[in-house]
């Protein structure tokens, strides 16, 4: 199965200006909320459209961003029936395709939480690399 294309539809980004300065926690989570039927135009193919939730967490309660979309997923017939299915029963789906909708999920909504966090004034979600005086690159 392959992943189409990554839409978004909600980015909210909140600070707290009554907030405490201190050490600074990040919390990323994403999850996914559910899992509609897409018709593709290519024989022997269907797609899921998975809609997925992306939360990032700042404490003490400084703000938060989230970030709502959509990953288009297309595959062959039996195996979009099968993943389909068993999200329909229970809320399930295989460890193959969770995986690579997850990480879809959360490279999309890391970047987005980037890119609004520095517009609202919080600290990055992710460390970003710097350099040091000997010239090497850390992470931090």
């Amino acid at each position: 199965m392959t992943i189409v294309k990554i839409n978004l539809h909600r980015v909210l980004a909140e600070r707290n200006l009554d907030a405490k300065g201190g050490q600074v926690n990040v919390n990323n989570n994403v999850s996914i909320k559910d899992i509609e039927d897409i018709d593709f135009l290519v024989q022997g193919k269907k797609g899921l459209k998975f809609n997925f939730a992306f939360h990032c967490n700042y404490k003490p309660d400084l703000g938060k961003i989230e970030v709502e979309g959509q990953v288009l997923y297309v595959g062959d017939n039996k195996k979009v029936d099968e993943v389909k299915k068993g999200w329909d029963k229970n809320k399930q789906i295989p460890r193959d395709v969770t995986e690579e909708i997850i990480n879809a999920a959360l490279h999309k909504g890391n970047v987005q939480a980037i890119k609004v966090s520095e517009e609202v004034n919080l600290p990055s979600p992710l460390p970003l690399p710097k350099v040091r005086s000997q010239g090497e690159v850390v992470s931090e």
